[in-house]
């Protein structure tokens, strides 16, 4: 395991906290673990299974239902970040 501390501010910090308010992730940690598996996945430096493998245990420490997950993902996307 890696442990790092980063400083955000500006545009990132917004993401971040706005990722935990509409309850995409519950911690700003999660978020960024997030945010790395899709940027991992959008340049094929990961498979599928290996996102699938770590979505499955994420939603295992904290289960939600689909419903809950679309509906977070949905209140992210309308309401934008602001610089």
């Amino acid at each position: 395991m890696t442990t790092l501390t980063i400083r955000f501010n500006g545009v990132q910090e917004q993401i971040l906290d706005r990722m935990v308010k509409t309850g995409v992730a519950q911690t700003k940690s999660e978020a960024i673990r997030m945010a790395l598996l899709a940027f991992a996945s959008q340049m094929r430096l990961l498979d599928d299974k290996a996102i699938t493998a770590f979505l499955r245990a994420e939603l295992s420490k904290n289960p939600r239902s689909p419903e809950e997950i679309l509906s977070a993902l949905e209140t992210a996307k309308n309401e934008g970040i602001t610089r």
